[in-house]
């Protein structure tokens, strides 16, 4: 294979395979060949000729994070003073107005913010839950995402979120018809979602809440998901207003309401799941349904803590999302690591998670609940070469006795190099490609003219 597309990593101090052993191999190497592990081990690596070659400089590597909630348009409105100090249902209300005149290019420029951001903090995969198409706006909303993603170099899956019916948070201008919805639903799937091992692109519906939604849309959008064979995504179990609001309006609770319309199994995951009760979680571990969990918005919002332990022990997957970056308010994939094993220490204690288990929140459970399980998660022969290279310390983690534990326990760093299908993504630090000033100076023009607009 002369011809083949070769990485060659040497020199990693602590290679964190996350396979079914859990190995972490010392002064180790990996050899990826067109995008996917031929190999990896310890000692001298092996002599190749051609291709491309990282030294690691003693670093940390680990399996590619994967980030399952995301709503990439709201970093337009980070720290956005007003509702900063709000929780989720009023601070939704006092967000919305200012979407009203949203563009695909101004989703397209939060997008490729977003990709940086978790790029950076050693993502390879993301989703984005996507629900806002403004009546007056354009319906070809999506596609700016999936375009902005494939530039930055990063995996995707586009959430064709939606909303069909005013409520109290989402207003008249901010929902779709049900037949408007589901056309867009199959437009979508037959452009963008990629199968097989490898993909970089795939495609989810997304109804948004139980309250902004029908019944028969979650039935319908269930039904066209399982005739494409993509997966089902929403939020669920959030707040405790949510539940009471949900046995008040619709007879049940929503993950039951949900259920009842196909909203369950191992094609489904529900954003946060904080505040499901014992049967919930045995429902949830009985079929499999994941969960992302989202630790640094639901303490930001003052939302609650997600049951982990007890839905992982049940059988449920729970991933890690960084959720809308004006409810985090940034998307740091090592911060959400690290934040998940704390959050779980304050309410179980110390022994509650270890940082390898944080690390698998992050790897093997977001492969799970995106449905790449068989060639994403870990690092092992014959999956992709989607990996995370970190310092092996910095200011803030000199010294650690143990550099793996160290990685999750200290403060959250930043990447040295990324790869993403065996394409190096970032370099010494830096994303390729992407002039990140510019990125970020037109991010910020569009992100004042959001705010202003809401002013008039």
């Amino acid at each position: 294979m002369s011809d083949s597309r070769r990485l060659l990593i040497r020199n990693i101090g602590h290679l964190v395979t996350m396979d079914p052993s859990r190995r972490v191999l010392r002064d180790a190497w990996v050899l990826a060949e067109d995008g996917f592990i031929r190999a990896l081990g310890t000692g001298a690596p092996p002599r190749v000729r051609g291709g491309e070659r990282i030294d690691a400089r003693g670093g940390i590597a680990t399996p590619g994070f994967i980030n399952t909630h995301h709503h990439m348009f709201q970093n337009l409105a980070r720290a956005f003073g007003p509702i900063s100090n709000l929780p989720l249902l009023p601070w939704l209300a006092g967000h919305v107005p200012l979407w009203r005149g949203f563009t695909p290019d101004a989703l397209g420029v939060a997008t490729r913010v977003a990709c940086a951001e978790l790029m950076l903090s050693g993502c390879t995969m993301t989703s984005d839950h996507h629900y806002l198409f403004p009546r007056d706006g354009s319906q070809i909303m999506l596609d700016a995402g999936f375009e902005a993603a494939a530039s930055m170099g990063i995996r995707y899956v586009g959430c064709r979120g939606s909303v069909n019916q005013v409520s109290d948070i989402m207003p008249k201008w901010a929902t779709q018809d049900l037949d408007v919805i589901l056309a867009d639903c199959d437009r979508l799937a037959g452009l963008y979602h990629q199968s097989g091992p490898g993909a970089m692109a795939h495609v989810a519906f997304a109804p948004c809440t139980v309250f902004g939604c029908s019944g028969e849309h979650y039935r319908e959008t269930a039904k066209l998901a399982r005739r494409h064979k993509v997966r089902l995504h929403t939020h669920c179990g959030e707040t405790i207003p949510e539940n009471r609001d949900a046995m008040e309006r619709l007879g049940s609770r929503p993950f039951a309401y949900m259920a009842r319309h196909e909203w369950e199994g191992d094609d489904v995951w529900l954003a946060h799941g904080i505040h499901f009760n014992n049967r919930e979680v045995a429902h949830l571990g009985r079929t499999r349904t994941g969960v992302a969990h989202c630790p640094c918005s639901n303490m930001r919002l003052g939302s609650g803590v997600c049951r982990v332990n007890d839905l992982r022990k049940a059988g449920s997957p729970v991933s890690l999302g960084v959720d809308g970056s004006a409810s985090n308010d940034s998307g740091h994939m090592m911060n959400e690591v690290r934040q998940a094993l704390l959050l779980t220490r304050v309410i179980h204690g110390a022994e509650a998670m270890t940082p390898m288990q944080a690390l698998e929140l992050a790897t093997l459970e977001g492969a799970k609940n995106l449905g790449r399980s068989a060639d994403l998660g870990s690092l092992e022969p014959g999956k992709c070469a989607d990996l995370a290279i970190f310092p092996l310390e910095d200011l803030f983690s000199s010294a650690a006795e143990n550099p793996v534990d160290g990685l999750v326990l200290c403060h959250a760093r930043t990447v040295d190099f990324l790869v993403v299908h065996g394409h190096v993504r970032v370099a010494d630090g830096r994303l390729t490609g992407v002039d990140l000033d510019r990125l970020l100076a037109q991010h910020g023009r569009v992100a004042r003219r959001i705010h202003q607009a809401k002013s008039r």
